[in-house]
């Protein structure tokens, strides 16, 4: 009876595996849940105190968030994720916040975090997972990507229904919409090669939806260079597919695109941090992709690598025409709807039904 009845589990499992990636779902459409960054932390994952004034603030920060704003944000996601009969929910890097003295606490770290986002949704809504530079910082300078690996490709082989994968690089295809998650974290010829390959492998899309922690394009003002390694080649690849950037790492939402003569690339940029859960989404002090290039360029002058920052810049800016749209520092979790008309992004930075913004990113063909 109970080889019966793990058959039965392992066969219910399957059929829910096999429903969401092949594209079995709501009649005319369906919808994902998106979050970003959560920066899961607890004193119990560390033993040294912090080293630096940064990384005492952010210690600071993560437990006072993961105190009761954090787990209402995602007590809310997984709300909204039932009540909408989403079909999946991914979560785009830094689930954790790392900073581990060494490998076996920043795994214990990435499994507690994922637990405690996970039981939040229903067990029919599979939750995907896309690595951050925070899950493999450890104490000190070093990153260990082995440490995260071992934990996070279990985890999503396991979603996929897969044999364990090499790296957390994955695709699946849902319907004709196809879905390409990057490891922003390995070498960027390997980038581009998974990206080129399943792009050739799946030439008839409705839409390409690229998930990765890093932006694509310049989203951030401090850091706009700390994109996606091949970036230029890899949007290339994308921008004649009709693509929609999902992208965290800025902790502050935003929408920008980028229109060339070969194609266009939207990108939104999401923030799950607890810190801003409940502030009002307003526009931030940069609202337009004019403001936002003067005051990246504001700052070449006092940066160690200016001539150089000033040629990259100088690149993007002949690769297309760019716009922006901030919503400042808030945060919360969109829901996507998908059908033939396009895909709008619903924003929600409440434990409200009503988001607080609404946004068309891509038009149907």
């Amino acid at each position: 009876m109970k080889i019966r009845g793990l058959l039965c589990v392992l066969s219910v499992l399957f059929c829910l595996v096999s429903a969401w990636a092949a594209g079995q779902g709501r009649a005319g459409g369906y919808r994902v849940l998106v979050m970003g960054d959560a920066h899961f932390d607890a004193p119990e994952f560390h033993r040294t105190p912090p080293a630096t004034d940064g990384r005492k603030q952010e210690r600071s920060r993560n437990l006072n968030m993961w105190k009761a704003k954090s787990p209402a944000l995602f007590a809310a996601a997984g709300k909204r994720a039932a009540a909408e009969k989403v079909v999946f929910a991914v979560q785009l890097g830094d689930l954790a916040q790392g900073d581990c003295d060494d490998a076996t606490l920043q795994g214990a770290m990435l499994r507690k975090a994922y637990a405690t986002v996970r039981k939040n949704f229903p067990e029919d809504v599979p939750l995907l997972i896309v690595k951050g530079n925070h899950d493999i910082r450890t104490v000190g300078k070093s990153k260990n990507n082995a440490a995260a690996d071992a934990v996070l490709l279990p985890i999503l082989s396991k979603v996929l229904g897969r044999k364990l994968i090499k790296n957390s690089c994955y695709s699946f295809a849902r319907g004709r919409d196809l879905y390409i998650a990057v490891d922003g974290f390995i070498p960027a010829k390997s980038i581009e090669a998974f990206v080129k390959k399943t792009l050739d492998n799946h030439p008839d899309t409705r839409y390409v939806v690229f998930m990765t922690h890093l932006p694509l394009l310049p989203a951030s003002l401090g850091a706009p260079f700390w994109v996606v390694p091949g970036y230029d080649r890899i949007a290339a690849l994308l921008e004649t597919r009709n693509t929609l950037i999902l992208a965290a790492h800025t902790h502050s939402p935003s929408l920008i695109t980028r229109t060339s003569a070969r194609g266009k690339l939207t990108q939104l940029i999401v923030s799950s941090m607890g810190s801003s859960w409940g502030k009002k989404q307003v526009p931030g002090e940069i609202g337009d992709w004019e403001s936002y290039a003067a005051a990246v360029k504001k700052r070449f002058p006092q940066s160690r690598h200016s001539e150089r920052d000033g040629k990259r810049w100088a690149e993007w800016e002949k690769s297309g025409a760019f716009t922006l749209r901030q919503f400042s520092g808030n945060a919360g979790f969109v829901i996507l709807d998908v059908d033939d008309e396009g895909v709008t992004a619903r924003c929600f930075n409440d434990s409200s039904r009503k988001p607080a913004v609404t946004l068309k990113l891509l038009s149907g063909r």
